[in-house]
């Protein structure tokens, strides 16, 4: 298993992955301003994880990137400056109620191994994702990017649109400064996560579902997402006053 790293220097993207020559590639721009977290967690973490790591990147960049990173870990137990202290994790309306049972969010390898009719393959397969993917729970921040993914798994194919139609399942909105300072969250240069589960007892702070929210469940990634943000916010800021 490899992974390959490139440098560049697009105004389009923080960065993005692909698929090239059989071999995972994750393209980074040196205009993101944090470029240097996402590179050296890549690199470090692969490494650890005895996983080949191919750089198309200049020693220069490199050096430079390591002078910024400094002491820095991508398993480190604090937040950085532009991660927030609230995570959430997507998922369909099928695993809904197994998530709830299992007070827990499972990694996909996990439930493969637990479940006799899981799933053939994760969602992730479809975008040419390594096999080390599937041993994490994946987080994001309050955006639309993982109800998007949501929503392609829920219709079976791979689409960017939020305005899609499809079935709305949950957003768990879970704790990620308490994940960090129990040395659960990982950085890999590409995602956030957890590996094998997230203990909800320990971690969740509120979900959101179609009933929830007292909506239809045939809806939008960009309905959906944005209406339990909305709710999300009001009862989070009930919470710290």
């Amino acid at each position: 298993m490899k992974i390959k790293c490139v440098m560049t220097n697009s105004t389009e993207y923080r960065q993005y992955n692909c698929f090239e020559n059989g071999i995972y590639t994750l393209k980074i721009s040196r205009n993101y301003e944090y470029w240097y977290y996402d590179l050296c967690d890549l690199i470090d973490f692969y490494s650890d994880m005895s996983i080949e790591v191919i750089l198309e990147i200049d020693d220069n960049d490199l050096s430079h990137a390591r002078k910024l990173y400094g002491n820095h870990k991508y398993n480190e137990k604090t937040l950085r400056e532009y991660e927030g202290d609230v995570m959430v994790h997507s998922t369909t309306k099928e695993n809904v109620v197994s998530i709830l049972a299992d007070k827990k969010i499972k990694s996909w390898n996990m439930l493969s191994a637990e479940k006799l009719d899981w799933e053939k393959q994760p969602i992730g397969a479809l975008l040419g994702d390594i096999e080390d993917f599937s041993n994490y729970v994946m987080l994001s921040g309050l955006s639309a990017n993982n109800e998007v993914v949501t929503a392609s798994k829920s219709n079976g194919v791979i689409s960017t649109d939020v305005n899609q139609s499809y079935i709305a399942g949950a957003r768990f909105y879970v704790d990620g400064r308490a994940l960090a300072r129990d040395g659960l969250l990982i950085r890999d240069g590409a995602h956030i996560k957890v590996r094998d589960s997230i203990d909800l007892e320990k971690y969740l702070i509120w979900y959101s579902t179609p009933e929830i929210l007292r909506i239809g469940e045939h809806t939008t990634p960009k309905e959906f997402f944005e209406l339990s943000n909305e709710r999300f916010m009001k009862i989070h800021m009930e919470l710290i006053k």
